[in-house]
């Protein structure tokens, strides 16, 4: 069956070969064709062919049949013109489309006469460029035809795509600004504890940050350095000894010496390098902050928490200076998703922020051209105008093109390479500036790749490699651009609301320590820190590890408040209606509190307490206060004792307890007496007037007086 279906396949392939005109020769198969052999392009050469050059293909050919394979050659195919656009270059290196319309014989170069199936052999075509005829400058689409004698006859075996970018005449160079991006997920506890040990093997050889700083230290003043100084600053902790957290367990940390060598191989890098010789010196390599812990600065604005957003962006230059011994030229936003509310513009306009970092998608040029724009605008905000770093999205498309083996490296390289190609063919005379950069600030580039292209692009005329403070320093675009909007999907995007109202809640517990503690930096700083890496863009894409990290954060800063608190105490009885309340207050900060004292009773209207205000605390002290009352009623009094700052916003939970007083059931019973003796009294005077009657004689009739007459 499976000879049957190999059959039927190699005649339909040779019947749509004749119905092509004889000049193209067997049909080509496009990539998702299934064939036997698998064709990798594994070299191209030169770089940026000439009139004179010979381009040399090298590769493998794998036999991933089941019958051996007789004769099998290989030769180039190209498109006859040049591709039209930008889009066809990507369809061609992917080889979605088969973009080659005729074969070069000529090229034809026997790899084996007998190919086993399961076997691989390599080969290497060459073609003089002038006898490709080429009809113009451009980017052609190039193809490795592998040929040969299978069990169904002669056909076409297997094809690998490419493209040919031929400029063999002067044009003004593209200035490309590559954007390197140096940032972790910043999962270090208040305490300085490391959730895992996912940075120590980053920072060790082979570990992602070692392979992008190894490549950029080969080329440092070809592309711009985009630094988080949070990695800087973690990478410092580290060196001084650790404790990693893993599964409820905490241990010590091993990677001390890769911690150290990274750090220390990063500041040579980044530093000026000395005169010698005679020689001037190696200029240091553009180097920029992102703001600290590279924050979701959309997800922080829509929570209304803009001071963290000005905070990330103000204090990044201090750490990396710190941390670094030379400080950075200025602060970049790099765009999570590549967009950026109005709101989030506006705060990091007012924090200071040199550039934001998006993608082209997100200002598109209005009305639209026909040509790629500079990767530049200017953006209006309350603040003044803020440039806007415009990520070009096919170089960002290319760059994220899988790189697992040379093969696929070559097809990024091709890829990239003839994108600026075909923009430095588009403007003429007129110089463009574009932007290239990872899609993340966390990019995993392979370290093969990085050297390859740099190497690649150093050599391509049509390219010319500048730091980003050349685009910062270019007049206003001319070319009008529109604000897509910031929609639905983009906030889907952000951290989550549900979790950003914990850390508004978790800074709201930290500013009530602040607003008690006399000298709260030593305390605040670390924990306002850690919150800071709690809203890192990085857990847009590990949510989980950001809500471990805010889970002990949070736990930090609940044991912090009850270092301050209420000693409680058994009920109080007062033997009239006015008394005091002893409140006993414990500190055991390590600096004095000043904390004021209310009293709320349940019902209110029951209760009248004085407030005691601004009651300073020394630390490790405890004061006992007391505080005049009044109560009303005879019945038992529920009354909360709460701890206020000097606002009057309380801190830390209240101590309940229940106020009675025996007042009211003294002057009850006073009443009772009171009341019995003037009953007594009243019987007896009864009695009394009784007795008396009774004593008395009875009253004679006296006679009637005589009338007048």
């Amino acid at each position: 069956m499976r000879r049957l279906l190999t059959t039927t396949a190699t005649i339909l392939t040779v019947v749509a070969g004749l119905a092509v005109t004889s000049s193209t020769g067997p049909a080509s198969a496009a990539e998702g064709d299934e064939g036997p052999v698998r064709v990798a392009i594994t070299g191209l050469s030169p770089i940026a062919p000439g009139p004179n050059s010979t381009i040399i293909v090298t590769g493998n050919l794998s036999n991933t049949g089941f019958d051996d394979l007789d004769l099998v050659s290989v030769r180039l195919s190209l498109s006859s013109a040049p591709l039209p656009d930008r889009r066809s270059i990507r369809q061609a290196v992917e080889g979605s489309e088969d973009l080659t319309d005729y074969a070069l014989y000529a090229t034809e170069t026997l790899v084996s006469k007998r190919l086993r199936a399961g076997g691989t052999e390599r080969f290497e075509v060459r073609a003089k460029a002038a006898d490709l005829l080429l009809p113009e400058p451009g980017v052609y689409a190039l193809s490795v035809e592998a040929v040969g004698t299978g069990p169904a006859g002669y056909t076409t075996l297997g094809t690998a795509h490419t493209t040919l970018p031929w400029l063999p005449d002067q044009t003004s160079p593209v200035r490309l600004t590559w954007l390197w991006p140096f940032a972790t997920w910043p999962g270090q506890t208040a305490n300085g504890v490391f959730l895992g040990d996912l940075l120590p093997r980053e920072l060790d050889s082979g570990g992602r940050l070692s392979n992008i700083l190894d490549a950029a230290a080969s080329a440092s003043d070809l592309v711009t350095w985009v630094v988080d100084p949070q990695l800087l600053q973690a990478t410092s902790d580290l060196e001084e000894g650790y404790l990693v957290e893993e599964d409820g367990q905490v241990r010590p940390g091993t990677q001390q010496g890769a911690a150290r060598r990274w750090r220390e191989e990063f500041q040579a890098a980044t530093a000026e390098a000395e005169r010698t010789r005679g020689r001037a010196p190696r200029p240091a390599p553009s180097l920029w902050d992102l703001p600290y812990a590279d924050i979701d600065a959309d997800a922080v604005e829509r929570a209304k928490l803009d001071g963290d957003v000005i905070r990330a962006v103000t204090s990044a230059p201090a750490v990396t200076r710190e941390n670094l011994g030379r400080p950075a030229e200025g602060t970049f936003y790099w765009a999570p998703g590549g967009r950026v509310s109005q709101g989030t513009l506006d705060v990091l306009a007012s924090s200071g922020v040199q550039a934001v970092i998006l993608r082209d998608n997100a200002l598109p040029p209005l009305p639209a051209v026909d040509y790629t724009p500079s990767g530049y605008a200017d953006l209006d905000t309350r603040f003044g105008t803020v440039r806007a770093l415009l990520v070009d999205s096919s170089l960002l498309d290319a760059l994220t093109m899988p790189q697992g083996n040379r093969s696929e490296i070559i097809a990024l390289r091709q890829r990239v390479l003839s994108e600026l190609a075909f923009v430095s063919l588009e403007g003429g005379k007129e110089t463009r500036h574009l932007v290239a950069a990872a899609g993340s600030t966390r990019w995993d580039p392979d370290p093969l790749m990085l050297r390859v292209l740099l190497t690649s692009l150093r050599a391509a005329p049509w390219t010319r490699l500048i730091p980003v403070g050349e685009v910062l320093s270019l007049p206003p675009a001319p070319l009008s651009r529109v604000t897509t909007d910031y929609d639905s999907k983009s906030r889907a995007r952000e951290l989550e609301e549900a979790y950003m109202a914990r850390v508004k809640q978790a800074q709201e517990d930290l500013s009530s320590i602040r607003s008690v503690v006399v000298n709260p930096i030593g305390i605040s700083e670390p924990i306002s820190a850690a919150l800071l890496r709690t809203v890192s863009s990085a857990w847009r894409t590990r949510p989980r590890a950001g809500e471990e990290l805010l889970d002990t954060v949070q736990r930090t800063i609940d044991a912090r408040m009850t270092q301050l608190y209420i000693v409680p105490r058994d009920n109080v009885t007062f033997s009239g209606d006015r008394g005091s309340v002893p409140v006993t207050v414990a500190n055991e900060f390590d600096s004095s509190v000043i904390v004021g004292v209310t009293l709320v009773g349940t019902p209110s209207a029951r209760l009248t307490a004085d407030q005691l205000d601004q009651v300073e605390i020394e630390p490790g002290r405890r004061a006992s206060l007391e505080v005049p009352v009044r109560i009303i009623g005879s019945e038992p009094l529920r009354v909360s004792i709460q701890l206020v700052d000097e606002r009057g916003r309380a801190f830390g939970e209240p101590t309940v307890l229940v106020l009675q007083t025996t007042a009211y059931s003294r002057a009850a019973l006073w009443v009772v007496v009171g009341a019995a003796i003037i009953l007594a009294l009243l019987v007896i005077f009864d009695i009394v007037r009784r007795a008396r009657g009774r004593g008395r004689p009875p009253r004679e009739a006296t006679p009637a007086e005589p009338s007048a007459t």
